[in-house]
C-alpha cells in the first residue's frame, strides 16, 4: 500500500512538473514565433495590427474578398481577419483586440442569412486557447465562462492545449487552400462543381443581435465605418420568408447604428453560376476575383 501512494505522488508529481515545463516552453515560442494556419491572421490582429481597413467573419470573410486588391486600389493597409468556423463572439474579440493595436477606419463583416441563429461561444473559439493568460480581456473572460470552474483548468497547459496541439503541429506540414497577402485564403477551383442544395433558417437568436448590436456599438464609438455583406451562396432555401426575416433581422439593426448592408447571397453572376463556387457556402477562386471588384466599387462610391 505505502509503495502505491509513492508511486500515486510520483506520477502526480512528475505530471505537474511536465505541465509547468511544457506551459513554459511553448510560452517561449509563442513569444518569439508566429503560430502557423489559422493563426497566422488572428497572430496579426491580436498582437500587431496596423490595418486601416479590417475584414471580419467566419470562412466566407477569408475566401470571398482579396482584401489586398482593395487595400491596393484604396491605397490604404488592409488585411482579412476571418476565421473558419467562427460567429459572433469570435468577431468581438478580433475587433476588440484590433482596437488595441491599431483603430482601423473601416471594417467589413462578412455574414450569411444563418449569422444569428446560433448561441454560445461557438465550437471552433477555443483556437485562442493559446493567447488565454496573455492579458486579452475578452478571450479570459470567454473561455472563463465556458463551463464552472474553467478558469483553474485553464492553468494547466495540458488541458489548455488539448483539443488544439495537433492543429498547431500539423499546420508546420500542411497548407490549406491557396494562401494570399493578408490574410486572404482563396478556395480553389474544386474537382467537381457544387449543385444546388437546400438551406433553411434556424430561430434567430436574441444573444446573436446583441452580439451585433455591441459590434456595431463598439465601431460607432470608435468612428470605425462598418460595411455588412451577405457574401454569396449556391443554395436553395425551403423558407424564403426565413431567410427574408433573418436578414431584416441585421439590416434593422445595422440601421440603427448607421452600417451599410449589401444582401449578395443569391445575386447574378453567383446564383446562375457554379463554375464560381468552390462549394455552397464558399465561392472559388475566380468568384472571389469577381465579386472582390464589386465590393471595390461599393467602397469607391461610398467614399
Amino acid at each position: 500500500m505505502k509503495r502505491f501512494v509513492i508511486w500515486i505522488i510520483t506520477v502526480i508529481i512528475t505530471v505537474l512538473t511536465l505541465d509547468i515545463i511544457s506551459g513554459k516552453l511553448f510560452g517561449y515560442y509563442l513569444k518569439n514565433h508566429t503560430l502557423p494556419g489559422d493563426y497566422e491572421s488572428i497572430e496579426k490582429v491580436l498582437r500587431h495590427n496596423d490595418a486601416d481597413l479590417l475584414i471580419l467573419g467566419s470562412s466566407v470573410a477569408l475566401n470571398s474578398i482579396n482584401n489586398k486588391v482593395l487595400g491596393d486600389s484604396l491605397g490604404i493597409n488592409s488585411f482579412n481577419g476571418g476565421g473558419n468556423g467562427q460567429t459572433f463572439p469570435f468577431f468581438l474579440t478580433m475587433l476588440k483586440a484590433s482596437i488595441t493595436k491599431h483603430t482601423p477606419k473601416q471594417v467589413i463583416l462578412c455574414v450569411q442569412p444563418t449569422a444569428l441563429t446560433s448561441e454560445g461561444l461557438g465550437n471552433r473559439y477555443n483556437i485562442f486557447a493559446p493567447y488565454y493568460g496573455l492579458n486579452i480581456a475578452d478571450i479570459d473572460e470567454n473561455l472563463n465562462n465556458i463551463k464552472e470552474h474553467n478558469n483553474i483548468f485553464l492553468k494547466s497547459s495540458f488541458y489548455k492545449l488539448n483539443t488544439i496541439w495537433l492543429r498547431i503541429f500539423l499546420y508546420h506540414f500542411i497548407t490549406p487552400n491557396l494562401i494570399g497577402e493578408d490574410g486572404h485564403i482563396a478556395k480553389p477551383k474544386p474537382p467537381v462543381y457544387p449543385e444546388k442544395n437546400d438551406a433553411y433558417i434556424e430561430k434567430i437568436s436574441a444573444e446573436r443581435k446583441n452580439q451585433l448590436a455591441e459590434f456595431l456599438t463598439l465601431c460607432r464609438d470608435n468612428n470605425i465605418k462598418v460595411t455588412i455583406l451577405f457574401t454569396p451562396e449556391y443554395v436553395n432555401y425551403t423558407n424564403m420568408n426565413d431567410k427574408t426575416n433573418a436578414i431584416n433581422s441585421v439590416q434593422d439593426i445595422a440601421a440603427k447604428y448607421g452600417a451599410a448592408v449589401y444582401v449578395d447571397s443569391q445575386s447574378e453572376p453567383f446564383t446562375t453560376s457554379p463554375t464560381l463556387f468552390y462549394d455552397n457556402s464558399h465561392i472559388n477562386i475566380d468568384g472571389t476575383k469577381i465579386y472582390t471588384d464589386i465590393v471595390l466599387s461599393r467602397l469607391k462610391y461610398d467614399k
